[in-house]
């Protein structure tokens, strides 16, 4: 790794993303089932593993490359957030939210039209 004028190792670039990344609950439902794909590219070969919050097990691992894909089935009634690091490591390298929103009317009303005063 490269260091920088403090001496200090930079972090590696990585690109990290989830689709997608938000689900609105109607009124009546209690759970989001929905199916995530999760993306990353690094610039140079990496060991890493995807995390979710509250979990220890990883829910997959890549070693030596250089970009990575998983698909899987989420079913969440809070918003979850997922960490990308090294597979030895234990700093997030990448972190994405699937943001779970309740009460879908409070979700439009942030969506008024520009010309609407009322």
């Amino acid at each position: 790794m490269a260091d920088d004028a403090m001496g200090q190792k930079k972090l590696p670039v990585i690109q990290f993303s989830i689709k997608p990344r938000l689900c609105v609950l109607a009124a009546k439902e209690e759970v989001c089932r929905d199916e995530l794909e999760v993306t990353w590219a690094a610039e140079e070969a990496r060991s890493l593993c995807l995390y979710q919050s509250g979990e220890s097990m990883p829910l997959r691992c890549w070693e030596n490359q250089t970009q990575g894909a998983y698909q899987f089935n989420i079913t969440a009634s809070t918003s979850v957030d997922f960490h990308l690091r090294e597979e030895e490591g234990t700093q997030a390298l990448g972190s994405e939210v699937f943001e779970v929103v309740y009460d879908q009317k409070k979700f439009r009303k942030q969506r008024r039209n520009p010309w609407s005063f009322f």
